[in-house]
């Protein structure tokens, strides 16, 4: 029961408006389309990845002529851009639902874990991307 004392919160129950609707149906719609959309940039990094590293192979190649790679620091960028795209393809796998037959609640916590994995995996390829790109300019400027 109730204090005296405690205030009690009354709830609307009044129809939502339109714009209520909009972002309480954007709110749940969010959590299932923001899975494509990592994916989606997971492919492009992927690509941007693959492109850069066969333009700073080039790249070596002209600055290099004949002569061949021995040093360590040449070969950083592609350990670093291969260790990306290993975590981007992370992002592309497709992952299984833990989830009970009858019980939305639990679709929504498997919605919510497999989208922040692919997150954490597609920030970890990002990282190493750019960390391929910043360790690329070492060896060019030697």
């Amino acid at each position: 029961m109730p204090n005296d004392d405690e205030q009690i919160e009354e709830l609307s129950s009044s129809p939502l408006s339109e714009e209520e609707q909009y972002f309480h149906e954007r709110s749940y719609k969010e959590l299932v389309e923001s899975i494509p959309r990592i994916e989606d940039v997971a492919k492009f990094l992927v690509g941007a990845t693959a492109t850069t590293s066969g333009l700073f192979l080039a790249a070596i190649k002209l600055a290099r002529g004949d002569k061949t790679v021995s040093e360590l620091f040449w070969f950083v960028p592609f350990i670093c851009w291969s260790l990306s795209i290993v975590a981007l393809i992370l992002v592309l796998l497709p992952r299984h639902y833990e989830t009970g037959q009858a019980e939305p609640a639990s679709w929504k916590d498997a919605f919510v874990q497999v989208r922040y994995w692919k997150y954490h995996w597609l920030m970890t390829g990002a990282v190493f991307f750019i960390a391929g790109i910043l360790s690329a300019l070492y060896p060019l400027t030697r």
